[in-house]
């Protein structure tokens, strides 16, 4: 039996931002996540941000999609675009070097398919700038900053908290990573792409991170941040076992034993021979995966404002 080292980043977000109800000790009342929810809109003008240019990325094996990212203007620093992260998140290297502005006091927690929980911070940045320093992005503000993180990533980059109100495009096999308007672009249920399918955005409690749901009811969170494929998880072993990797997260590890491929179906999107991954010692809420190796033929489409998402080979 093989063994083999991969990460996967697959980050929870444990307070208003993932909705889930879980125990901050001291670090987070209740009352103040619901003052931070609640809080009124700043009425201090916006600047206006055009559409972000393209960019490339480049994968990296073990670290996934990585593209080069500027903070407050400081880099470039190594991020990895992790469409599973449910927030942007940096290291305490880059809160450093960009002069981040990292509130005082206890911050949120974060926790990967582990379950294990690790504290954060909440911080604020000025500006996100991917490909070069010019081409800005436009993010809100807040951050989170773990230590959880490997020395060689500088961070995550969720594209659904990054690109705002933009919809984004991550096409996998050209490395490519764009925005669009969804007021002009839209996509549509209509519209259906050749041998792909435009399908609905599954909502999952406050978070934005991207679920679509599969032909066997099952919710599956397309997960950039993983190395894995199909990932399920395992009640027991398994006979059809064949590897296993030893899958890092921030805050722990899991154990992922590939078995024979399977077809899953997506709208009217049938994957066939789809690498197929069963998780052990993960938490009893970790959600169903479609990672790396189960969309690596394919550009991914996110339309935030219809709730849609593309997902169609990369021609």
């Amino acid at each position: 039996m093989s063994k083999k080292s991969k990460l996967l980043w697959a980050i929870l977000v444990v307070a208003a931002i993932g909705g889930r109800a879980v125990s901050f000790g001291a670090a987070l009342s209740q009352s103040k996540t619901q003052q931070r929810r609640s809080r009124p809109a700043t009425t201090t003008p916006q600047r206006t941000i055009s559409l972000p240019r393209a960019v490339t990325f480049r994968e990296v094996h073990g670290r996934g999609l990585l593209v080069d990212t500027w903070i407050n203007s400081a880099g470039p620093f190594t991020f990895a675009i992790d469409t599973g992260a449910g927030v942007t998140i940096i290291s305490p290297r880059v809160a450093r070097e960009a002069d981040v502005n990292v509130r005082s006091g206890p911050g949120p927690s974060i926790a990967g398919l582990s379950g294990v929980i690790v504290s954060a911070n909440d911080a604020t940045v000025q500006s996100i700038a991917i490909g070069d320093p010019q081409n800005q992005l436009p993010a809100k503000s807040d951050v989170i900053v773990s230590a959880g993180l490997p020395n060689d990533l500088d961070g995550l980059l969720d594209p659904s908290d990054a690109f705002g109100k933009f919809g984004y495009s991550i096409d996998i096999p050209r490395h490519e990573l764009s925005a669009f308007d969804p007021r002009e672009s839209p996509l549509s249920l209509r519209t259906q792409p050749r041998d792909g399918a435009v399908v609905a955005w599954q909502q999952q409690s406050n978070s934005h991170r991207p679920f679509v749901q599969l032909n066997t009811g099952e919710n599956a969170l397309i997960d950039t941040g993983s190395s894995l494929g199909f990932a399920v998880q395992s009640g027991a072993v398994d006979n059809e076992r064949s590897s296993q990797s030893t899958v890092h997260d921030v805050g722990g590890r899991v154990s992922a034993h590939r078995v024979a491929p399977r077809t899953v179906s997506i709208g009217s999107l049938v994957l066939r021979s789809v690498p197929t991954d069963l998780i052990s010692g993960a938490s009893s809420d970790a959600p169903v995966l479609l990672g790396l190796n189960a969309l690596r033929p394919f550009r991914l489409r996110f339309d935030p404002l219809h709730r849609l998402i593309e997902i169609a080979p990369s021609y």
